[in-house]
């Protein structure tokens, strides 16, 4: 039984409902899953993350006992005045470390600010988020967005994040250490995993968006993952051409570190991981230590995208979803 009244939430000017899982409309779903209170928290990029009127833009969350039904929305994080990021609140993900919740989600800054992932921390994975990170933990100068977190066997934390796809022609995506308590990365070169200048990789489909005037080959969503023989996984999504003639999807592709090392070198999969016009995806276990995947789906048809979920499995040096 779902005890709303037990959780840190605050509501929003929408009245929280309960709802089937696809009748969400959403990108960039993150699931968190609560073991203590055998709870499930669903964020991602909402309507409410670029404001509306009089509405400064904010994050949400949404509870559920299951994975077919969730209650909300509810409001997570709030800008207090002054906060430096004014636009474009996406792809929220929470990490439980050292006691505490911190949610990576990237943030535009104002005219002539950089875009970045920022850290923001709560003593509740639900919320509510205030401002963590001495500003953003991606490249300064640079339009960088979806950072996430990964912490390696000896205890370093690290950022894995993707260039902006209007700022770079071709797609990049990187690695930065963290300092320990996650305030600021250290001055150190980024690691470099995907380069897709240097990779060829011969499925890629070069997009464009007319209402930025652009193109180019787009990196999004890393998401890491240490599978049972000790080798990294990184999913991330891209665009490419479908089995039909020309179509274009957006898909889930994968790359591993055989050695372990966040250093790599690292390999790209022969083949994509999902080919469903779905993408933008996190691994998670559920609350039966199942291993699931959730991402969005009809990422053609703006307005309509929904979290779908996988079950996985594990193999040595990779993963296999079951698409449904």
């Amino acid at each position: 039984m779902l005890e709303l009244n037990k959780l840190n939430l605050k509501e929003c000017f929408i009245k929280p409902e309960k709802k089937k899982r696809q009748d969400l409309r959403m990108r960039d779903p993150f699931i968190f899953t609560d073991q203590k209170r055998k709870l499930y928290f669903l964020f991602g990029t909402g309507a409410a993350c670029d404001g509306a009127a009089n509405i400064d833009p904010y994050f949400e969350v949404y509870v559920g006992v299951n994975l077919d039904e969730f209650t909300g929305p509810y409001v997570c994080f709030e800008p207090p005045a002054g906060f430096w990021g004014v636009k474009h609140y996406w792809a929220p993900e929470i990490h439980e470390y050292k006691g505490k919740y911190y949610m990576f989600a990237s943030f535009k800054g104002g005219i002539g600010q950089d875009r970045g992932t920022a850290i923001l921390v709560s003593d509740f994975p639900e919320g509510m988020y205030v401002p963590w990170s001495e500003g953003y933990v991606t490249l300064k100068g640079h339009e960088c967005l979806d950072g996430t977190f990964y912490m390696d066997e000896s205890g370093q934390a690290w950022t894995v994040f993707c260039h902006e796809w209007t700022e770079m022609y071709y797609g990049k995506i990187k690695a930065m250490k963290l300092s320990e308590d996650l305030k600021y990365t250290l001055d150190e070169e980024p690691i470099v995993i995907v380069d897709l200048e240097r990779d060829k990789l011969p499925w890629i489909h070069k997009m464009s968006d007319p209402r930025v005037g652009k193109e180019g080959y787009l990196t999004d969503a890393p998401y890491i993952w240490k599978l049972p023989s000790g080798v990294l996984l990184m999913t991330w999504s891209c665009y490419t051409d479908g089995t039909n003639g020309n179509e274009k999807n957006y898909v889930i592709a994968g790359c591993i570190s055989r050695n372990g090392s966040m250093e790599g070198p690292w390999e790209h999969l022969s083949e994509l991981l999902l080919n469903q016009d779905a993408g933008h995806a996190a691994l998670f276990r559920d609350l039966d230590n199942n291993l699931k995947i959730v991402m969005h789906g009809n990422d053609a048809q703006h307005g309509s995208e929904y979290p779908v979920i996988c079950d996985v499995q594990e193999e040595e040096d990779k993963i296999s979803l079951i698409w449904r």
